[in-house]
């Protein structure tokens, strides 16, 4: 197997800018060991892939495919995943012996490469996650939520969107209340709030891909009455809410606590995922330094956490 040290040297080279406007996707490909592979792909996640895909490559190696739209910090991640890989040999030697390609590919690969990978996900009893393009038979009370992946965060997949809509589906027991959607991407929490009885949420996201692509889910969900969606940060918003969910990152929910709080109505709560195991503390005591909140619920899955808090 090729070492990572001697990857191909057109790898990253041929990803040269095309002439044709048409959308196109950064495909990194990585045949690594087994017990690296759950953080490799949260480290694939948190360098902003929009999503990753893992196949069996046989005893002990698995193969990882992130995706990356092509906005100019190409090289950025590809030398930061290079870094990250090396800094795992200390703990894991096999991993010198892993292979690293990338290619760009035009965006309809790219969605066609998404209706192989993203299969319907029961996120919960009640909440079944799936793609348009699929058919599922609905139980009893069962919530069936469609998302189109479309170029932005969130098809239910991932362990933080899980998180988030299970702290979602336990907060919102009480009926009429409003709810802000912080990083909305896909809209999938929006919709998922709207579906679980919420009358107002507002989906907010700086990406204009991302706003249109939460519109469509919206729309493809009949909730286009309740969910707003809007583009801009959360400094343009005037109004509380009953409930705000960030699922992000942690160095952007440091940075945001004021905000957040700010949104938030007394007795209100405040989701935080998208935070590593390794912040949780850091992040939690961070928010419970305001004396504002007090501690309601740390939910895990893998190496993912999410943080539920009730303002006094």
């Amino acid at each position: 197997m090729k070492s990572l040290l001697r990857s191909k040297q057109s790898t990253l080279e041929s990803l040269t800018p095309s002439v044709n406007f048409m959308k196109r996707w950064l495909a990194v490909s990585l045949v690594i060991p087994k017990e690296s592979a759950e953080a490799v792909s949260n480290f694939l996640l948190e360098q902003g892939a929009t999503g990753t895909e893992e196949t069996d490559e046989g005893p002990g190696w698995e193969k990882l495919k992130a995706y990356f739209p092509e906005d100019g910090k190409e090289k950025r991640v590809f030398r930061a995943l290079r870094s990250y890989l090396k800094s795992l040999q200390t703990m894991n030697p096999e991993i010198s012996r892993a292979s690293l390609e990338a290619a760009s590919i035009p965006e309809q690969d790219w969605g066609e490469n998404w209706k192989k990978f993203f299969k319907p996900v029961q996120v919960t009893e009640r909440f079944v996650v799936k793609p348009p393009w699929r058919v599922v038979k609905r139980k009893g009370n069962q919530i069936v939520v469609d998302i189109h992946p479309g170029m932005a965060f969130g098809t239910g997949t991932h362990a933080s969107t899980k998180l988030a809509i299970r702290a979602l589906e336990k907060t919102l027991k009480r009926r009429e209340l409003s709810v802000l959607d912080v990083g909305t991407g896909s809209g999938i929490l929006s919709i998922a709030a709207a579906r679980l009885g919420a009358v107002e949420v507002c989906g907010l996201d700086t990406d204009g891909v991302a706003v249109e692509n939460a519109r469509e889910n919206a729309k493809q969900n009949s909730v286009s009455h309740i969910v707003k969606i809007r583009k801009g940060r959360i400094g343009g918003i005037q109004k509380g809410f009953d409930v705000v969910v960030a699922n992000i990152d942690y160095k952007r929910l440091r940075r945001m606590r004021t905000s957040l709080l700010r949104h938030l109505k007394p007795r209100g709560f405040l989701i935080l995922s998208g935070i590593l195991q390794r912040n949780r503390d850091r992040l939690r005591q961070h928010y419970m330094e305001t004396g504002v909140f007090q501690w309601e619920k740390t939910a895990r899955e893998q190496e993912w956490v999410c943080l539920t808090f009730k303002k006094k």
